[in-house]
């Protein structure tokens, strides 16, 4: 049995991004983390802990206490666990067990938001907009407001993820686990959305979201081209493991076998930290032949 249940957690979840996670009808709070424990062992169970959370705001889902108590497991592999961190504030997606009746965070790690009250803030904005779009009736106005509202998503650093992920799932590695969720957004996007998109993308020095970069490339084909080319030139040892993002969408630059090949040797050794010199030499090799 354990090792049925063993395997059985050895693969991640289905993404639950923000729209998700909220349609589910699950309790939604704002609370303070005022400590965590230890469960005590009882046999056959894993490690738990319980997480003591103060609600200062409930967001959806009736609740007539003012404190909680949600049990998690932080050393779960994978998938990614929910984690609760003393003396925290954080956004709580979760669910009652009517059996026993205690509290399960929703959907593990997508469910436990750890954030600043900055964060909180832009979260429950969001939360509070995308629960006035599901009670629209009308399904064609409700399809506009939600690729509005994953547009802002996007927008901001805190909402990202929430966003570009069902904008653009196959952008994400994690997209194979989504199974038949996958809405086709992308291709209701208006024109200005798609340049609030680009300028995100190109006034972002930092981390590039392949998801922003695949719903904006439509139109801008070239000037995406030479912005990721400018990335992969200009990528640190410490970033070659997104070189192959960057390389699978600049491949079509030269049709000869040799970039595929040039691709194959890269993935075969991408997070080799021993092989950083062939790494360099493999991505240079393949700057060139697209120059």
């Amino acid at each position: 049995m354990l090792g049925v249940i063993s395997n059985i957690f050895a693969y991640p979840i289905s993404p639950r991004p923000l729209r998700l996670r909220v349609s589910a009808r699950q309790h939604i709070i704002v609370g303070y983390v005022v400590k965590t424990q230890e469960k005590k062992k009882e046999e056959n169970e894993w490690n738990t802990r319980i997480a003591k959370i103060a609600i200062l705001e409930s967001l959806q889902g009736n609740l007539s206490k003012d404190t909680i108590e949600i049990e998690f497991n932080p050393n779960m592999g994978c998938p990614a666990p929910d984690r609760y961190f003393d003396s925290t504030y954080v956004i709580s997606f979760f669910d009652k067990n009517d059996q026993n009746g205690k509290f399960y965070t929703h959907a593990l790690s997508y469910g436990a938001k750890t954030l600043d009250m900055d964060e909180i803030r832009i979260y429950k904005q969001r939360i509070l907009e995308i629960q006035k779009i599901l009670k629209i009736r009308n399904k064609k106005k409700q399809r506009i407001e939600t690729v509005e509202w994953l547009v802002k998503c996007a927008e901001n650093e805190t909402t990202r993820w929430e966003g570009t992920f069902e904008l653009s799932p196959q952008s994400h590695f994690m997209s194979y686990y989504y199974g038949s969720r996958n809405i086709d957004y992308k291709n209701s996007i208006t024109v200005s959305q798609r340049e609030r998109l680009k300028n995100v993308l190109l006034n972002n020095d930092e981390d590039i979201d392949f998801g922003i970069v695949d719903v904006v490339y439509i139109t801008n084909e070239i000037m995406i081209e030479e912005f990721l080319l400018t990335k992969l030139k200009n990528l640190k040892e410490e970033e070659y493991w997104i070189a192959t993002d960057l390389m699978q969408r600049l491949i079509h630059k030269n049709v000869g076998d040799e970039m595929n090949e040039i691709l194959e040797k890269f993935e075969e050794i991408r997070f080799d930290g021993d092989n950083i010199a062939e790494l360099e030499k493999l991505v240079k090799k393949f700057i060139d032949l697209i120059e």
